[in-house]
């Protein structure tokens, strides 16, 4: 395997299982024997069953009496709720989906509460770091890392002798007949080795930088606008006012976002799209930009032609089809002549001239329908598979088109999701500070480059202030009111991309990192004083990139920026410019200014931008 880590091969044991005492299907283990003071790091996906903690990094306790469990897939919270209940219980609770006129199916949890950091069942990314000191007192490291986006759980089993890590599939979701062949099962990656928490993390972001498809590791990211600003109040008329600000604003894809749609499911334009799809492709392509396009791949609004001519290729999960995001329902991608009708739906609308595929929703569901191609007790599996392979199929027949992850908020997160896409949303409120969080918590494994950063309008907030957070990396994705803004925020705008432009080719090879702060109650991620902050890591001249959002209650509080200086190589003597992005100014400072700290301008609520770079 790749860049240090092995597989572990699985070697899945069926479970006895009865009514009243369900069994999990066991794949890969591993033993490490000697380990102990073991912690394990933990990264949220978004979602809206936990919307305030998106793509937050948890660092967990594991011990004899405290057990960890991480439950991935494109429901983990749900499920993970699901099994705490059951740990606190002593129960056997199935997965189910909400139910009732009010839901509209973005939230998937039926009982509990998002885990909480004392709780054994955690939502999880499909990789994880762990660490922990040998029997020789010496400090060690583990990166693990998923290969399916199944509901997958991994286990992080400590005892007096060492650490246990294993995957299983829960009984919930899979209970097949009989046993698929043990490369259809989700594989385990893992390394290990001497190092710590840190050491891991280096290893994943090798590992996840390889997956990256080539396209979206050797373009810079672009800049995007996306109708959502307006939701789904969208007509023809002002889809055409948007393109023509956008391609004045220098937009390099524009996206028209859910509303285009004739039905869910379908994916024919309304009819008052002279010419339909292919139609919308000419407004973008005769403004010299590319064309996004949302589709919720994977779902079917109940009263489409696809639902009610085929109501028999619906995901049934328990007797009923689900009824998930906007009320529709979940095509079943395990279902051979679903998958077909979605492949040869998208085919269709890339032949029309979509460039840029923003596929939403639920594309892998979970289905228990005896009359489908797929093992009813394995259904969950079988659409992952289908999803994949319908991309797979899309990729083969059109090479040049570029595909985005959004699924509801940015799931699931594992190797195969990563291989199979050009980014993924970063975050799902559209909101300058909880995309700085998101792109920060995804920095740590992934190019700040593959993090796509959705800019709603925030009025209430200085425009700068605004602006700040999404200078660094990208794709940056406009979705607010751009026929509405005024002169002087497109004025502010113009610049703002400029820097953007600027910095992305470094965004390639960079991070998202917190910057490092000091001033009065100096923080973590980024903060001190009321001032938030976002920075790219040095390029191999030691340029770097930070903004800075000066709230209120940062105003007239001294707090300096420390530029990383070691990794560049630079010694004291070295002579650097700092530059304030936005105004072009530039200044020469020594080696021990910078060590010191550069004064940020905390004069009034705003939004600072600055570089340095040797001289």
């Amino acid at each position: 395997m790749p860049h240090g880590f092995e597989r572990i091969v699985a070697h899945p044991e069926r479970p006895a299982h009865s009514a009243e005492q369900p069994g999990d299907t066991h794949l890969a283990s591993l033993r490490l024997d000697g380990w102990h003071d073991v912690t394990v790091r933990v990264l949220h996906p978004f979602t809206w069953d936990a919307k305030f903690r998106g793509f937050r990094i948890d660092e967990l306790a594991i011990s004899p009496a405290r057990p960890r469990t991480l439950v991935s897939g494109a429901y983990s919270v749900a499920d993970a709720a699901v099994l705490n209940v059951d740990d606190a219980r002593g129960t056997h609770t199935a997965f189910d989906f909400p139910e009732g006129d009010r839901h509209d199916g973005v939230l998937y949890r039926t009982i509990g509460h998002s885990p909480e950091v004392d709780e054994r069942y955690q939502d999880a990314a499909g990789w994880c770091t762990v660490a922990g000191v040998d029997a020789d007192g010496r400090p060690v490291a583990l990166a693990t890392a998923l290969d399916r986006s199944d509901c997958v759980l991994l286990d992080l089993l400590v005892d007096d002798h060492g650490l246990t890590v294993q995957t299983r599939l829960p009984w919930q979701s899979f209970r097949p007949a009989e046993l698929p062949a043990t490369d259809a099962l989700p594989g385990l990656l893992v390394r290990h080795g001497l190092g710590d928490h840190e050491s891991a993390e280096g290893w994943l972001r090798t590992l996840l930088a390889a997956t990256v498809p080539s396209r979206a590791s050797t373009a810079p990211p672009p800049l995007i606008a996306d109708t959502w600003g307006f939701g789904t109040d969208i007509d023809p008329e002002r889809v055409t006012a948007f393109f023509d600000v956008a391609a004045d604003l220098g937009v390099e894809v524009v996206t028209v976002d859910k509303g285009w749609e004739d039905h869910v499911g379908d994916w024919n334009a309304q009819s008052g799209y002279a010419g339909g799809v292919a139609g919308i492709a000419a407004l973008a392509h005769d403004r010299g930009m590319k064309l996004g396009l949302w589709v919720g791949a994977g779902n079917a609004a109940p009263d489409s032609a696809v639902a009610t001519a085929h109501p028999d290729w619906l995901a049934t999960w328990r007797g009923r089809p689900q009824m998930v995001s906007h009320r529709n329902h979940s095509l079943c991608l395990g279902h051979e002549p679903a998958r077909d009708h979605v492949l040869a739906c998208l085919d269709r609308l890339v032949r029309d001239g979509v460039d840029w595929l923003l596929h939403d929703f639920e594309t892998i569901s979970r289905c228990d329908a005896d009359h489908h191609t797929h093992d009813p007790g394995a259904g969950e599996a079988a659409g992952v598979t289908g999803w994949y392979s319908v991309l797979s199929a899309l990729r083969e027949a059109h090479p040049d088109l570029l595909i985005e992850n959004c699924w509801n908020g940015g799931k699931p997160l594992d190797l195969q999701m990563i291989a199979h896409h050009d980014t993924t949303i970063g975050d799902d409120w559209c909101r300058s500070q909880e995309n700085r969080l998101a792109a920060l918590g995804l920095g740590v494994y992934l190019p700040s480059s593959w993090t796509s950063k959705y800019m709603g309008d925030e009025p209430h907030l200085p425009l700068r202030a605004q602006l700040a957070p999404y200078l660094v990396g990208g794709p940056w994705i406009l979705m607010g009111d751009l026929p509405g803004w005024s002169e002087s925020q497109l004025a502010e705008m113009t610049r703002a991309i400029a820097i953007y432009r600027d910095w992305r080719p470094a965004s390639m090879d960079a991070r998202a990192v917190p910057p490092v702060l000091s001033g009065s109650a100096a923080g973590v991620w980024g903060s001190a004083a009321g001032v938030t902050g976002v920075a790219l890591t040095p390029g191999p001249d030691g340029a770097q990139l930070a903004t800075f959002t000066v709230t209120e209650a940062g105003v007239g509080h001294l707090v300096r920026w420390h530029p990383e200086l070691a990794a560049s190589g630079a010694d004291f003597d070295t002579v650097w410019i700092v530059r304030d992005e936005w105004s072009g100014s530039e200044r020469v400072a020594t080696h021990a200014e910078l060590a010191a700290g550069i004064p940020l301008d905390t004069a009034s609520a705003d939004g600072l931008a600055l570089s340095v770079r040797p001289a």
